[in-house]
C-alpha cells in the first residue's frame, strides 16, 4: 500500500534533522519511512530502501544539503524516486527540503532546481509548517495526531537501556545559599526629605520606597550623598526590624505586614546583586522580566576564568555566557542563578535580531552537556568572589549579604545510566526541539510579522 512519507537524507551527517522530522511528522498522524529508524543493522539496505520508494512512498523528502546532493546512496534514491514520479504521474511526487544554511540554489543539481523545494534553514518549525501546508494541498493523507506514537518510537529507539534507575544520585543545584543578612531591615522616614521625582534606583545601596518610608538595610547616613536634606534627619523616627523574626515569620504589625517585609527583602537582595554586577565591570543584556550579565570579549584574560572558557567564536559572531539572578526565601534563602548565551557582532556589540540571537543559541547550546553548564555557571559565580567561599552583596556602608559561591546540592533517589557523548548527539537535537517548540512558534510568528 501506497502510504508512507519516504525521507532520504545524507547519513550518518544530516541524521539529527531526519530525526526530528521523522518523529514530528509520526506524532502528527503520517506513515513515515526512514533508515535510521526502520532498518535493521546487517539488513539488505538497497533492497529495502528500493521497495519502500517504488511500492511504499506516496512522497519522497529529499533532506538536501551540500553532503547529500553528492552522496552517491542519496543520488541512487533521487533517481529510483524519478522514475516512480513518472510512474505515478505526480510532479510533487518529489520535495526537497534545504536544510543546510551554507548551501544556496545554484549548487542544487538540475533536476532538484525544478521543483518547489521548502526551505528549512532559518527555522525547522517555519520548514514544518510549510512542508505541512504543501502535504495538504497534495493531499496526503494522515491519521489523528497521536504524539505517543512517536514518543514511544523515541524511548524504544534511542533510550533503550537509558532509563531511570533506583539509586541515590547527587545533583548540583543553581541555588547559592544566602549565609548571612544583616540583623535589622529599617524604614526611614524619608518621605519629606526626598526630592520630589528622585528615583531611588540612583541610591549607592538599595533601597525601596514604602509608604512614607525608604525601606533599606542601610544607615540613615549612608544616603547624605544623594539626599543631602537627610544630614538633620533624627534617627529615632527610623522603625527597625529584626531580619530574623521576618525570616522566622513571627513579625507582624499595623505597620506592615511580614510577608510585606519578606517582598521587600527579596526586592533589595535582587538590587544588591545589580549593583554589584555594575562594580565587577559586565555588561548588560534585557529581557522580559530580568537582565542578564555577561563579559566583553577581552574582560577576561584569554576570555577564561578559572581555566573555563566564558567566551568564544561561531561562525563569524561571538557568543558570550550569561548568568541572572533572582532571590526567594523559601524553603531556605537562597540565590537562583540561571544560565544564558548571548551574542555579539564583534565581542562588544549585542545582535538585535531575536531570531539570529535565538538560532544561536540553539546551535551553540546543543553542544554543551550539562557539565559544561555547570563548570561556565561556577567559574561566573567564583569571579563574584570575595574569598574562597563566598561573595558579598553591599547593602550599606557596614552591612552586607553573605552568599555561598558554592550550589546547594541535593541527594535524589533515582539515576540513569549515563551514555558515552558520541551517542548522544541524535538525541539531543530531538529533545532540544522539543523542549524549544514554543519558542520556534514565536520564531514563525516574528517571522510573518516582517
Amino acid at each position: 500500500m501506497r502510504n508512507k512519507i519516504f525521507i532520504s537524507h545524507a547519513a550518518p551527517d544530516d541524521n539529527d534533522f531526519t530525526n526530528w522530522l521523522s518523529l514530528k511528522l509520526i506524532a502528527l498522524g503520517y506513515e513515515v519511512w526512514c533508515d535510521v529508524l526502520f532498518l535493521d543493522k546487517g539488513a539488505d539496505f538497497w533492497k529495502i530502501i528500493d521497495k519502500e520508494i517504488r511500492e511504499g512512498a506516496i512522497k519522497f523528502l529529499l533532506a538536501t544539503s551540500k553532503i547529500a546532493i553528492k552522496k552517491e546512496g542519496v543520488l541512487k534514491e533521487v533517481a529510483i524516486a524519478e522514475k516512480v514520479k513518472k510512474q505515478l504521474k505526480d510532479d510533487n511526487f518529489i520535495i526537497p527540503l534545504i536544510i543546510d544554511e551554507n548551501l544556496s540554489y545554484d549548487d542544487l543539481p538540475p533536476e532538484i532546481i525544478r521543483l518547489n523545494a521548502i526551505d528549512f534553514r532559518k527555522s525547522w518549525a517555519t520548514g514544518l509548517k510549510d512542508l505541512l501546508e504543501a502535504l495538504a494541498t497534495q493531499k496526503v493523507n494522515n491519521c489523528s495526531p497521536n504524539p505517543a506514537i512517536s514518543n514511544a518510537l523515541y524511548q524504544q529507539i534511542f533510550l533503550h537501556n537509558k532509563g531511570i534507575i533506583e539509586r541515590d544520585e547527587i545533583y548540583d543545584s543553581n541555588w547559592f545559599s544566602i549565609q548571612s543578612f544583616p540583623k535589622e531591615l529599617r524604614f526611614h522616614a524619608f518621605d519629606k526629605l526626598i526630592p520630589r521625582g528622585f528615583d531611588v534606583r540612583e541610591l549607592t545601596f538599595p533601597a525601596v520606597r514604602f509608604k512614607n518610608h525608604l525601606c533599606t538595610f542601610a544607615w540613615e547616613y549612608d544616603f547624605l550623598y544623594h539626599l543631602p536634606q537627610t544630614e538633620t534627619y533624627n534617627r529615632n523616627n527610623t522603625i527597625r526590624i529584626s531580619t530574623e523574626e521576618i525570616l522566622s515569620g513571627n513579625y507582624d504589625t499595623n505597620f506592615i505586614a511580614n510577608y510585606e517585609c519578606q517582598r521587600l527583602i527579596v526586592q533589595l537582595v535582587n538590587k544588591a546583586f545589580e549593583l554589584r554586577m555594575k562594580v565587577k565591570g559586565v555588561r548588560e543584556y534585557p529581557m522580559s522580566n530580568k537582565v542578564g550579565y555577561w563579559f566583553e570579549k577581552g574582560k577576561l584574560e584569554k576570555d577564561k576564568f578559572c581555566k573555563v572558557q566564558l567566551v568564544g567564536k561561531q561562525k563569524g559572531k561571538n557568543w558570550h555566557f550569561a548568568i541572572s539572578a533572582a532571590s526567594k526565601l523559601y524553603p531556605f534563602p537562597v540565590l537562583m542563578v540561571s544560565s544564558h548565551i548571548y551574542f555579539t557582532q564583534d565581542g562588544i556589540t549585542p545582535i538585535e535580531s531575536k531570531s539570529i540571537q535565538h538560532a544561536a543559541r540553539r546551535r551553540q547550546g546543543k553542544n554543551w552537556w550539562n557539565d559544561d553548564w555547570r563548570n561556565k555557571m561556577l567559574a561566573f559565580v567564583k569571579y563574584l568572589s570575595d574569598d574562597e567561599t563566598s561573595f558579598y552583596l553591599e547593602v550599606g556602608s557596614e552591612e552586607k549579604i553573605q552568599i555561598s559561591n558554592e550550589p546547594i546540592k541535593f541527594i535524589g533517589k533515582v539515576s540513569y545510566n549515563v551514555p558515552e557523548k558520541n551517542t548522544l548527539e541524535d538525541e539531543a537535537e530531538i529533545l532540544e526541539s522539543n523542549l524549544l517548540d514554543d519558542m520556534d512558534e514565536e520564531m514563525i510568528e516574528e517571522t510573518d510579522s516582517q
